[in-house]
């Protein structure tokens, strides 16, 4: 029986390679038929925001966040919380093929997991 995994995603989507990794590592998870539930909390919850990084030069993390859905991760978890402390309306976090789910309570959500990947 395969173990249920969770990628939670706290960093901010630029500034240091977390998030993008984070990404990516999701992705691989997924092409090993291992489909990780993802939640966003923390600055992470900003990876879930249109953004502009080219005045940064930064590549965008939007392309790997468009593909969650077509490797079969449909669900995205987020912290109420987080987006409330960080003033983010529920309905600013979109992402076209993806249902957004908010948590008010996130601990019994994660302990409902038998591995928990941090990014």
């Amino acid at each position: 029986m395969a173990k249920s995994i969770l990628a939670l995603c706290r960093h901010a989507p630029y500034g240091n390679a977390l998030a993008r990794e984070g990404l990516e590592a999701i992705l691989a998870c997924a092409a090993m038929d291992q489909v990780p539930s993802v939640l966003f909390s923390g600055d992470g919850v900003y990876q879930l925001l249109e953004q502009d990084p080219v005045a940064i030069n930064e590549k965008s993390l939007r392309r790997n966040l468009q593909a969650l859905p077509m490797f079969g991760i449909e669900h995205i978890h987020v912290c109420r919380k987080s987006a409330d402390a960080r003033g983010i309306a529920a309905d600013t976090l979109q992402l076209a093929g993806a249902e957004i789910v908010l948590l008010a309570d996130t601990g019994p959500f994660i302990r409902g997991f038998d591995q928990v990947l941090s990014f």
